[in-house]
């Protein structure tokens, strides 16, 4: 057996290790093994994972029916006080290409597809009432305005912290009043006017490079360490501000599809009433997470950066109305 630090992308606090395996018959295995000491984790922290939300997941049979849904990478996890450990197949052959490209439609279809089926599996579930899953607010606050750098357990890594103040700063200087308020509401009471919209279970951290397209024609799912419970589209506006440069359709075309997959997957159809109601969530929770990003990408004059702005802002206006 041969072990290699793996580099990834981000600023979590996880170690990722390979590991290459040649067994007694010759055969070959490749596995990633993931460590997370939970309390010295920012997103842990800001989001009240305690206990190792990720292990949690895989130790409660409540939730076993994520993985009919989409294919479980996960082998064997172990938890010890504030550690975790979590041992997966390598799915670096299957992972997407890291590239700021646009996905093909077939592809995005994929992993909509696997979102909206996970949120219709869990539509409404008892199971939701788990203590250990994070709450609307925990996204809503993670990046936001009010949650810039600072010191202890759940401060941003210096890199991202500053990057993040800028940012805000920026927004700042290009929003209107009425998205400049309504951004400003505090993270628990913007979550308390949500509470009467359906809930379901989140995977919380939708981005492109958190999932795979494994040979039997599946979508794996990984990296559930934000995996919580609340309104849908909260994965939804993640995923728009997240992905931005890989989205294969424009960010109004990509709701439309999201809300065409649900339908599906529940066999049946929202009302436009509530349709509308989760929109906006979508549109709050992931200004309130990416904005930032947009107002810088809009100050360096990036390519696309004042048409991506202005989707933002004209879909934040009518959310302040």
């Amino acid at each position: 057996m041969s072990r290699t630090v793996l580099q990834t992308a981000g600023f979590t606090a996880a170690v990722h290790e390979r590991l290459d395996i040649t067994l007694v018959s010759g055969a070959r295995r490749s596995l990633v093994v993931k460590r997370v000491n939970v309390a010295a984790d920012w997103t842990a922290s800001r989001t009240g994972d305690r206990a190792g939300r990720e292990a949690l997941l895989l130790d409660s049979p409540s939730f076993d029916a994520v993985w009919q849904e989409v294919a479980s990478p996960y082998l064997a996890f172990w938890r010890d006080g504030g550690n975790i450990g979590l041992v997966m197949e390598d799915l670096a052959p299957a992972l997407l290409p890291d590239a700021r490209l646009p996905l093909e439609e077939t592809t995005e279809d994929a992993l909509l597809g696997a979102i909206a089926s996970i949120h219709a599996r869990f539509w409404c579930s008892p199971v939701l009432d788990a203590t250990w899953l994070a709450a609307p607010h925990h996204y809503l606050g993670l990046l936001d305005e009010r949650g810039t750098p600072g010191e202890g357990p759940g401060s941003l890594p210096a890199a991202l912290g500053q990057r993040v103040s800028l940012g805000w700063a920026a927004a700042q200087r290009h929003m209107p009043p009425s998205v400049a308020r309504l951004l400003s509401v505090p993270a628990v009471a913007m979550a308390d006017e949500w509470s009467h919209l359906p809930r379901t279970l989140l995977h919380g951290d939708v981005k492109v490079a958190n999932f795979a397209m494994v040979p039997d024609g599946r979508v794996a799912a990984f990296d559930w360490a934000m995996t919580g419970a609340g309104p849908c589209t909260i994965d939804l506006g993640w995923y728009l501000g997240v992905n931005a440069s890989r989205l294969a359709r424009p960010a109004d075309a990509v709701i439309a599809r999201y809300r065409n997959l649900l339908a599906r997957a529940m066999q049946e159809t929202l009302p436009d009433a509530l349709w509308d109601s989760l929109v906006r969530v979508a549109v709050i929770t992931g200004a309130r997470m990416m904005l930032w990003s947009k107002a810088l990408a809009l100050e360096a004059q990036g390519a696309g950066a004042r048409e991506e702005w202005s989707w933002w802002l004209d879909h934040l206006q009518d959310a302040a109305r």
